[in-house]
């Protein structure tokens, strides 16, 4: 796979449009499948990329936009989960070796193994951007970065200063199984034994969902 990717997008609403400028703006060529008139008209006129206007769930339309040259394909139309994986299969039925992105729109990621390579859920990642801005505005100390799996999230935690693994080096702290410090935000540091979780400062953790809470407590008391 090269460097600059080549990605068709099929589906130019909020998330295909925001998905195609975060790829260009990494330096990689984006073309977008979009068949609302309207909305062609829009991304031709926001938008320095390759828009054609067509149905995406056709193989013609999918051919015209190049998958032969294409790394991955993307479909994030807003017609439901299944439209999306028929999209994805319609491509690796015309270019076998592309990789394939679907939007879904439930969190059972599950239903859909070997349907997609990867699938992605919009809703639920506002989701988690709206909890991070609420517990943030109540001072709550605790962001998720990223759901990695169903089972694995990435927290970003601020040390309370009355919290049990305040002022402690991190070989002292008896983390509960499941729970691994990755990285000192603050001090940029890669955690060792003798890392000192210092009140004010945030550490990233990664941990089993099911003991969140109790990784919770330890770092905010």
């Amino acid at each position: 796979m090269s460097a600059d990717l080549r990605v068709v997008i099929v589906g130019g609403q909020h998330v295909g449009y925001h998905a195609a400028r975060h790829l260009s703006e990494r330096g990689h060529d984006v073309v977008i499948v979009e068949k609302d008139r309207d909305r062609v008209e829009f991304l031709s006129e926001q938008y320095d990329a390759t828009i054609i206007h067509g149905d995406g769930g056709r193989r013609s339309v999918l051919r015209q936009a190049g998958l032969d040259r294409s790394d991955v394909l993307a479909a994030l139309t807003g017609y439901g989960a299944m439209t999306n994986i028929g999209i994805c299969t319609m491509a690796t039925e015309i270019e076998p070796d592309i990789g394939t992105v679907a939007r879904i729109d439930h969190g059972d990621r599950e239903e859909y193994a070997g349907l997609a390579d990867r699938v992605v859920y919009p809703e639920e990642l506002a989701a988690h951007a709206a909890t991070n801005e609420i517990i943030h505005v109540a001072g709550g100390g605790v962001r998720t970065i990223e759901e990695v799996s169903g089972d694995l999230t990435l927290l970003e935690l601020t040390v309370a200063g009355d919290a049990p693994v305040a002022d402690r080096e991190l070989r002292e702290v008896a983390f509960p199984r499941g729970a691994v410090v990755v990285a000192g935000r603050d001090s940029n540091q890669l955690p060792g034994p003798e890392m000192v979780l210092e009140p004010g400062f945030r550490y990233v953790v990664a941990v089993n969902t099911d003991i969140s809470d109790e990784v919770v407590r330890l770092f905010r008391g």
